[in-house]
């Protein structure tokens, strides 16, 4: 899976992932974000680089950094995509739906 991870600048000056896209099989890519933090800006961020059908390598055309943000390079990791962007979101500290359970209740 191809990766991009777009990183923020600590105020102890330290960079930590804050975000990535992903490579989709049709070559276009997908932002993920913290909603919380990227809220609708994030979202329209999303559609313009799947209706310009973005590639990996120019995101930073539309999704802009500067002192306090920078991608790297595009990473290829190994494995099942599913478990990557779950190991992704974490590193991001975007939040994952729970997996809820739903009691039926009895009835007569």
């Amino acid at each position: 899976m191809k990766i991009r991870r777009l990183q923020q600048r600590l105020d102890d000056g330290q960079w930590e992932d804050h975000g990535y896209t992903y490579e989709q099989e049709d070559g276009s890519c997908v932002f993920s974000y913290n909603t919380l933090v990227w809220g609708r800006i994030g979202a329209k961020y999303n559609r313009q680089l799947q209706t310009a059908r973005t590639k990996l390598d120019e995101v930073q055309m539309v999704i802009l950094t500067g002192d306090q943000l920078r991608w790297l390079e595009v990473e290829e990791i190994e494995g099942n995509p599913e478990e990557i962007k779950a190991m992704l979101d974490e590193a991001c500290k975007i939040p994952r739906p729970k997996p809820v359970s739903i009691v039926k209740p009895l009835t007569a």
